[in-house]
């Protein structure tokens, strides 16, 4: 049962209409230790998302602080599928906002630097260009900072990469697989949410 204790920390949730975002916005309201702040470019439409519905948008470094104000975590996601978008621009922005108002914690949804794995061979710049966040984090200097990898969603297969007519005539996927390992890193996007609650559970734990 989610409790409503006035003391409670605030965490305040990027991407909270999203997969990732809402995923969070769901597990932390389960979890009921933090009071959740749900960031959106559409507070409006977005009321009942959360403890409170806040007025933020990446593209508008101006709107950032005011959202973190009284923060004690953020949960940072970027998507690098939206036009125009600059996810290191975002998320340095978001970055300072959160240092400068104060926030103790922040967690970055990151993921591998796959041009540095694969020695420049191979061009990912979905997966590469978070993993160069991960260095401004890290030298931002919060009290805790935490990265959470999330994987290809199940949820995918069902929408922006829906079963494709194969040359048979039936339909079915391609996905590049190693066919050694025979595996793909793959699961259910919203236990992420679950991830970062209990992260933020453990930084709080750790601070105490």
């Amino acid at each position: 049962m989610r409790t409503t204790a006035g003391n409670q920390k605030l965490i305040a949730v990027f991407g909270a209409t999203g997969q990732q975002g809402g995923g969070v916005v769901r597990a932390l309201r389960v979890a009921g230790q933090f009071k959740v702040r749900a960031l959106t470019r559409r507070p409006g439409q977005d009321r009942e998302l959360a403890d409170e519905v806040v007025e933020a948008d990446l593209n508008r470094p101006e709107t950032l602080r005011p959202a973190f104000a009284g923060a004690h975590g953020v949960f940072l996601v970027t998507n690098f599928w939206e036009e125009g978008t600059s996810e290191f621009q975002q998320a340095s922005a978001a970055v300072r906002a959160a240092k400068d108002a104060g926030v103790t914690h922040v967690i970055w949804s990151t993921l591998p630097d796959v041009e540095a794995i694969s020695n420049g061979k191979f061009d990912v710049p979905h997966f590469t260009g978070k993993a160069k966040i991960d260095l401004i984090v890290k030298e931002a200097g919060f009290v805790n900072h935490t990265f959470v990898i999330a994987p290809f969603y199940y949820q995918n297969l069902v929408g922006a990469l829906a079963p494709q007519k194969q040359a048979n005539g039936s339909l079915g996927w391609a996905l590049p697989l190693d066919p050694n390992v025979r595996c793909i890193h793959m699961g259910d996007i919203r236990e992420l949410g679950n991830i970062v609650a209990g992260a933020t559970a453990d930084a709080q734990g750790a601070k105490s």
